[in-house]
Parts: structure tokens; sequence; C-alpha cells
């Protein structure tokens, strides 16, 4: 593909959940960990954007259905600047449950109704042996949105290579057109 930066055309909307056709983390948060992760006044959330390099934001009410309780977490940005990000919100998390960064925890991503056939299969295996994590894919979609659970259970590094190898198999489907932008967005009560 292109390289990033290759053209000066004009920069994509800030809220562009694709940057130019890379694929956001999406995490699952408990609501009561938000504030966690945001910081006072949002100090938290602009460290991590700053630190990372990684545009986060995090869903608001009407963002997504009344019936989740959790709220999204989104990190967009070039590979590694994601994984950073990710790493300091797993880890926050944890924080938050007491779970060392050695110890294996939870962390819950979501992924495109239409990707989880691919991540179930080989495709998810491979993963699964490569990070060392427990990968399992939810039983049905979120209730109201496109997107599928994966939950994994790692410690810190086995998560964080867990998501970012799963986003690897997403950005893969988007680049080949089996994924497009309508397959990452709630699009709210209609």
């Amino acid at each position: 593909g292109r390289r990033a930066g290759a053209a000066p055309g004009p920069a994509p909307p800030a809220d562009a959940e694709m940057m130019e056709g890379q694929v956001p983390f999406r995490c699952l948060v408990p609501a009561d960990a938000v504030s966690f992760i945001i910081g006072r006044g949002g100090a938290n959330i602009r460290d991590l954007s700053e630190s990372s390099g990684a545009k986060v934001s995090i869903s608001k009410e009407g963002d997504t259905p009344a019936t989740l309780a959790d709220k999204i977490v989104t990190i967009a940005g070039l590979v590694e600047q994601k994984e950073s990000a990710c790493s300091q919100v797993v880890r926050k998390l944890r924080q938050m449950q007491g779970v060392n960064d050695h110890e294996p925890g939870v962390f819950v991503i979501i992924i495109p109704e239409r990707s989880a056939p691919v991540i179930n299969g080989a495709r998810g295996a491979q993963i699964r042996s490569m990070s060392g994590a427990e990968i399992n894919v939810g039983w049905e979609a979120i209730i109201g949105m496109p997107d599928r659970p994966i939950i994994i259970n790692g410690t810190l590094d086995q998560a964080v290579s867990a998501v970012s190898k799963l986003n690897g198999v997403l950005q893969d489907m988007v680049d080949r057109g089996k994924l497009s932008d309508r397959d990452f967005t709630f699009r709210g009560a209609q």
C-alpha cells in the first residue's frame, strides 16, 4: 500500500474512525474504570495520546446501545502507536483490578461480526499460540452493534500481543476489501 505520509493531501477529519484505512483497536472497558483511565479533566487521556502518538477516544452517551454497560475505548494510529497506547490502557485496568503485569488478567476487545469466523478459525489458533494468550470469541454479537466481543486472558504483554495480532487480521481483511468502515461503526438507534 501507499506509505503513510507519502502524499500531503488534506488531513482526514479528526473523528475519522478509520485513519486512512488503518483499523483502530477497540476495547471494552467497564464504565467504572473509565474515569480512572481518563484521569482528572482528561489528563491521563492527553498523556496517553501524547506519549503513544495514538488518538485515544472513549464512547459517550448515545455512541453505544443503552444496553451496553461498558464504554468503548478506540485507539487509532500506526501499529506501534496503538500497541503503546493499548498497553497503557491495559496496565491502568490491571492497576484498578489489582492484577500485576505478569499475572493473567482479562481484557476485552470488539471485532466486526463479519470477521468472527476468520478469528475463530486457523488465524485465531495461530494468534493464540504466538501470543500465549487465551482468546475466546463471544458467541453472539453485542446487542445493537455489528460487533462481537473477544475475551483475551493473559499477562500484560500477552494481551497486547494478542490485540495487535487480532487487529492485524482485521487490517488484512480491510486491505482485501472484506471489511469496510461500515463494519466498525455503531449506527445509533435506527
